[in-house]
């Protein structure tokens, strides 16, 4: 994954080099949406729709409900 930035460091426990955004699409976006800094979600929205994200809002058990609260917010409004 090619990045202009240092998106490296939320993704410590893998190969960040074999990371690829469609097949580890809500890897990815679990990451940023629950440890990301603004830069990282800038980055995000342009890779990834907005109905990308909402359904791994929605589905998945690795972000934490303040977390899933707080973009719930944001992205829905």
């Amino acid at each position: 994954m090619k990045t202009t930035f240092n998106l490296e460091k939320y993704f410590w426990d893998v190969n960040f080099k074999n990371l690829d955004v469609k097949a580890h699409k809500k890897y990815i976006l679990e990451r940023i949406l629950e440890m990301g800094d603004e830069q990282a979600v800038k980055w995000m929205e342009k890779n990834f729709s907005k109905e990308d994200t909402l359904e791994v809002l929605k589905k998945s058990r690795q972000i934490s409900p303040k977390s899933r609260n707080f973009w719930n917010l944001v992205f829905t409004k």
